[in-house]
């Protein structure tokens, strides 16, 4: 099983496929696993890193996350990176993934070819964020389907993951947390994925995003929610298969 020592903990990452590196980071409940409907297509064209995040998957140290977990998952994306002589990628992003992505082009723009960020987010909305995290940790409380899926990603560690998620989003210590003085950095093309009727980030944070970077495109997405790559999933690997062509 390929484990990567990166700082204190390790990551497990699989690497595959032959052409330009497209990297895949996943969600804050997700897995690597997440992408399974857009990895086949991906080969096609390109070398595909997939990366479990540290405690998800098959990554083992699920510890608490600190105020600035994402900047910390960010050095650690770029860290390995390094360690596989990686000296330049495409990032594609979901949620936390897509912010990831978003911090990593903006620290080494020089390496990052492009990025697309589905879902991304650089602030907390409030209430909106903390009302949703909320209501979705009771939809998992209640439904067993939920449970088993996040068993398929994580086993034993299912729950635990999807509360440690909760506990850092409802802390009014992050509520602050801000990232958008980052994104006058990132210089590469960003496609913004968005899906209109996604309870946790509105469509002016999207639009936020796609403003904030020197060359953004936003794809709105009527009538989809927080993960038009599963929702919508046709239609979303074949917009971002152009898009990394491009």
């Amino acid at each position: 099983m390929p484990l990567c020592q990166i700082n204190t903990h390790l990551l497990f990452y699989e690497l595959t496929g032959q052409g330009p590196t497209v990297a895949l980071m996943h969600h804050a409940t997700g897995s690597s696993r997440s992408w399974r409907r857009q990895i086949p297509a991906l080969l096609a064209r390109f070398q595909v890193l997939t990366i479990d995040r540290p405690g998800f998957g098959r990554s083992p140290d699920l510890a608490p996350w600190p105020v600035d977990y994402l900047r910390r998952d960010r050095d650690d994306l770029l860290a390995l990176l390094d360690g596989l002589g990686i000296e330049q990628a495409a990032l594609v992003g979901h949620s936390d993934g897509a912010t990831i992505a978003l911090l990593a082009a903006a620290s080494q723009p020089q390496r990052i070819t492009q990025v697309v960020a589905e879902a991304p987010h650089v602030t907390v909305e409030t209430p909106r964020c903390p009302d949703a995290v909320r209501a979705a940790m009771h939809r998992i409380g209640e439904t067993p389907d939920l449970v088993a899926a996040l068993e398929r990603d994580h086993g034993e560690r299912a729950l635990p993951v999807a509360q440690r998620w909760a506990d850092r989003w409802l802390d009014p210590a992050f509520w602050s947390w801000d990232e958008r003085p980052a994104l006058a950095s990132v210089r590469c093309p960003v496609l913004v994925v968005h899906g209109a009727k996604d309870p946790f980030f509105s469509a002016a944070q999207a639009e936020l995003v796609a403003g904030g970077v020197a060359r953004g495109t936003l794809w709105m997405l009527p009538g989809v929610g927080h993960s038009p790559h599963t929702e919508a999933a046709e239609h979303y690997t074949e917009r971002i298969l152009d898009f990394l062509a491009s």
